[in-house]
């Protein structure tokens, strides 16, 4: 069985540009950088200027566990399809000028995910265990004032503004629209609200419509569609998310020891003197 090699600084290398390598795969110094960089710009929206050496050490980590990771999942037969990657953009990044690079972290975390579901379905996890969860972490389930917003998004004021007009008139069709998408809706504390959305939706009234506001994502309206007090969630409405954080842990558990066993496969090697 391959073994794991990890050269730490000061090892000499031949070649002073390479500063790991995945099996017969390497990585170049030039590389590295241009992925950390993008990283800390796209992803992590961090100076570069505050990066540390050890920042780079940590990220070349990933960067090697992202290559075995893309090759398990191809000889898995998991893949992605655009739609995918495309509808994780919207929902959590919201820009869509990003480079290769960012599209690169982005398509291997939901590879990540795939690989992760492969592994433990999440079927296991049995009523008692959620119901014993709930009870024994009541203060987690404590939540503040929250609405539940409706997010939409056009890809032109003109599209934005026909949009808005509609809606704040209850008028329910507007998939006529041209470059318009509709999120799913989610809570939100009002608290935490920016002060644009709090100054358009208060007192937070079902239908209550926030004009367009303009991101790097496009023109986006928010409809109010429900709003509860501060409390303490019920049992059946934490039901969901007691299950999905306990699978999300027993996957996360799983996942730690599938890959430590599968890089044992490969020779990895770190050159850490060269960065």
């Amino acid at each position: 069985m391959l073994v794991l090699f990890v050269l730490l600084a000061f090892f000499g290398f031949s070649s002073a540009s390479v500063v790991a390598s995945v099996g017969s795969e390497t990585i170049k110094k030039d590389e590295l950088y241009e992925y950390f960089n993008s990283y800390w710009r796209e992803i992590l929206h961090l100076p570069i200027a505050r990066a540390t050496k050890e920042d780079v050490q940590n990220f070349l980590v990933e960067l090697v566990r992202s290559k075995v990771i893309r090759q398990e999942a191809k000889r898995m037969g998991i893949s992605l399809r655009d739609a995918e990657v495309e509808d994780y953009i919207q929902k959590n990044i919201g820009s869509k000028n990003l480079s290769q690079i960012a599209l690169y972290f982005i398509e291997t975390e939901l590879l990540v995910d795939k690989i992760a579901e492969r592994l433990y379905k999440g079927s296991e996890i049995t009523e008692n265990q959620v119901v014993a969860y709930y009870y024994l972490n009541l203060r987690d389930f404590k939540v503040p004032a929250q609405v539940r917003l409706e997010r939409f998004v056009a890809d032109s004021l003109e599209s934005a503004n026909e949009l808005y007009y509609r809606l704040s008139r209850g008028i329910e069709f507007w998939e006529d629209i041209k470059g318009v998408k509709k999120g799913e809706a989610m809570w939100y504390s009002i608290q935490a609200l920016p002060d644009v959305l709090r100054a358009q939706l208060s007192p937070y009234e079902v239908g209550r419509v926030s004009k367009p506001i303009y991101t790097d994502a496009g023109y986006v309206v928010f409809r109010v569609v429900g709003r509860r007090n501060e409390g303490i969630l019920s049992l059946e409405e934490a039901k969901p998310m007691v299950r999905a954080k306990l699978i999300r842990e027993k996957r996360q558990e799983v996942l730690k020891e599938w890959l430590e066993k599968t890089l044992k496969n490969y020779r990895v090697e770190f050159y850490f003197s060269q960065l």
